[in-house]
């Protein structure tokens, strides 16, 4: 093959960024551990933990596999800033306490990018950190339209590629999708909408185009079962589940429960979603 040369590219292909993927579900499904087995045995787990839960089972999978994990000392909301907004009123002022929040935690995720011996980031939760952002352009308003989130996502997305040449795993909530039913509202102040009622199904909580910026989007499950003991590993498989949403390089797998692949229980692991999506990089 000829040889270009023209300052500033290049003809290597290869991309310059590291796997990254969203896992979300409700509560108990393995998103938090599903973070740690994200790689690190070049180097260590970054741990940007928001949900008052994360570190305790990111402690659990810790000592009872031995990971190198790093995490953040202090909340990135203090326990006075939480009491401030609660009973603030001007939205002004709401909006400079989030932004000192966004700053902060900004802050950490460049330091655990630039640290050549952290391998992995884990964000937990991903969702919590696009309320802190939205928070910090509106203050605590329920109601945002769409087309006034542009800066807001702008935010997120900055974040998501300043960690790229990291492996990354976005932990999220998971919010139920709601649509239309094909009535109409016929009386009060909404006469004339659409009704809307929820279908069962969920996506994560948040920002709605995250699967752009990503790797992969994969919803856990967890079937409320009868209590499962941590050694059952046939009824484990059975109980926790994972499901492709979206998958940038392979799109065919898009909808596939991982368990048709034998990837379910303890299997739902950053290599063995990798494996199935086969991605090489």
């Amino acid at each position: 093959m000829k040889q270009i040369q023209i300052p500033g590219f290049t003809q290597d292909l290869r991309p310059n960024t590291r796997p990254a993927i969203v896992v979300y579900g409700n509560e108990n499904v393995g998103t938090t551990r599903f973070g740690t087995t994200a790689p690190c045995d070049d180097g260590a787990i970054g741990w940007i933990a928001i949900d008052r839960n994360s570190k305790i089972t990111a402690e659990e999978h810790k000592i009872k596999r031995g990971l190198p994990i790093v995490v953040n000392k202090d909340p990135f909301i203090t326990h006075e800033e939480s009491m401030q907004v609660a009973l603030e009123d001007n939205p002004e002022k709401v909006k400079e306490v989030y932004k000192r929040v966004v700053g902060r935690l900004f802050d950490q995720a460049i330091a655990l990018a630039k640290h050549p011996d952290i391998e992995s980031i884990v964000i937990d939760r991903i969702s919590q950190v696009f309320d802190f952002i939205l928070f910090s352009h509106f203050g605590r308003r329920n109601q945002i339209e769409s087309f006034q989130r542009g800066a807001s996502n702008q935010d997120l997305i900055d974040l998501v590629e300043g960690l790229g040449h990291k492996n990354l795993v976005l932990c999220a909530k998971a919010t139920e999708i709601w649509a239309d039913t094909g009535e109409v509202i016929t009386k009060g102040p909404r006469a004339g909408e659409k009704k809307q009622a929820p279908t069962g199904k969920f996506k994560p909580d948040g920002f709605g185009n995250i699967g752009r910026f990503v790797t992969a989007v994969i919803e856990l499950t967890n079937k409320k079962t009868k209590a499962v003991g941590e050694d059952d590993e046939e009824k484990l498989k059975d109980k926790f589940r994972a499901k492709i949403i979206t998958a940038k390089y392979s799109p065919l797998l898009e909808g596939q429960d991982l368990k048709d692949y034998g990837i379910s229980g303890e299997e739902i692991s950053w290599s063995n979603v990798l494996m199935v999506l086969g991605y090489r990089g």
